[in-house]
């Protein structure tokens, strides 16, 4: 079966695009769409952040089996689309994974840049409907030097609240694409991050950071 894949890239890959591949993947479930996710960085098999893992256990999704990926041991070029959460993701993607530029974009310039979803009128599948309009964004999308999206920050060394309003953000993003690409209109499956993360212990954070 031919299936339309999404790729997703942060820095580390133990946080923004571990959510971002575990919430897209919730909301497909049933359509011919595949995720996967990668780092920047020169990391391999890190589990995710414990901040990531706790939000994800509240979305009603598990990330505890996913090991970081380094991008640059990856090949990118039959991916569909992809996501990056800063400039320098999509750039590295392009030019040391061979993603395509036309498929590659920041997610929250992406996801602004695709109009309402319409229902077709039968004759295309969800995968030939989903890279018609990939195409047609990359033609009015702004190049790599002229994008003027802010991203979604880095959490990491930064207050609860940070990760807790990073992953907002990357559930809200998720949602939308979902929405917008596929028709997901049941966005009930993915659960609203928690209201308040649990609070590190001082020698849970002391075991972290040494």
């Amino acid at each position: 079966m031919d299936r339309f894949s999404i790729t997703f890239v942060c820095t580390g890959n133990r946080f923004r695009s571990v959510l971002a591949e575990a919430f897209v993947h919730q909301l497909t479930i049933g359509l011919p769409v595949t995720t996967q996710s990668f780092g920047t960085l020169s990391i391999e098999g890190a589990p995710p952040l414990p901040e990531a893992t706790e939000i994800a256990l509240a979305c009603g999704v598990s990330v505890g089996d996913h090991r970081s990926r380094y991008l640059n041991d990856a090949s990118l070029d039959d991916a569909d689309l992809v996501l990056g959460f800063e400039l320098a993701h999509v750039r590295q993607a392009v030019v040391d994974a061979n993603a395509r530029r036309g498929h590659s974009f920041m997610m929250d310039e992406f996801v602004g840049l695709l109009p309402p979803y319409r229902p077709g009128d039968g004759t295309e599948d969800v995968v030939s409907r989903a890279r018609g309009i990939v195409a047609a964004v990359a033609a009015r999308a702004p190049g790599l030097a002229d994008t003027h999206t802010k991203g979604v920050r880095d959490p990491l060394g930064r207050s609860r609240k940070v990760y807790r309003d990073t992953a907002i953000e990357v559930r809200e993003l998720s949602l939308m694409l979902a929405a917008r690409l596929f028709g997901v209109t049941d966005g009930g499956s993915l659960l609203p991050v928690p209201s308040k993360l649990r609070q590190r212990s001082p020698l849970r954070r002391r075991l972290r950071l040494g």
